[in-house]
């Protein structure tokens, strides 16, 4: 890592790593100096794993540019199929859940908006085992913790 004034230099392989599950990302940036304004994750998403339950945050916004592989989103009134240059934004307050379904995994990258609400997915392998299924009551804790709610 580099740092010159305000200019931060990642680069490949550089950043924080953390797990869900089967599933990893690096966050790219200095946590000590989060930004308000957003925050990036590198993500692999290993394929034949449910995703996310559906979901919803209230209080910030997630895009995701697919690098590799096949990945599908679910929203409320759409399921979209993405691939390799696709771009997906995800507004506040809309219900989603996307999962991996390409037989290899898949890549993208993720910009969540204020960046301070990275920190659910850096929490989640906490909750998430390599096998098995979440304790779902600690899910819903700590989703609530970032103003954001499992649904059904």
């Amino acid at each position: 890592m580099t740092a010159a004034g305000k200019v931060l230099v990642l680069g490949p392989g550089q950043g924080t790593e953390f797990r869900i599950g089967p599933d990893r990302f690096r966050t790219k940036g200095d946590p000590s100096q989060r930004s308000t304004e957003f925050s990036v994750i590198e993500y692999e998403g290993a394929p034949g794993v449910p995703g996310p339950p559906p979901h919803v945050h209230r209080s910030f916004d997630e895009v995701w540019y697919v690098l590799e592989g096949e990945v599908t989103f679910v929203t409320e009134s759409k399921q979209l199929e993405v691939g390799p240059g696709s771009y997906v934004r995800v507004p506040r307050g809309v219900p989603h859940t996307f999962r991996v379904t390409g037989k290899r995994p898949a890549r993208w990258i993720g910009i969540f908006s204020p960046g301070k609400y990275v920190g659910l997915v850096e929490e989640l392998g906490k909750v998430v085992p390599l096998t098995g299924p979440p304790n779902y009551a600690a899910l819903r804790r700590l989703f609530a913790k970032y103003d954001s709610e499992i649904l059904g």
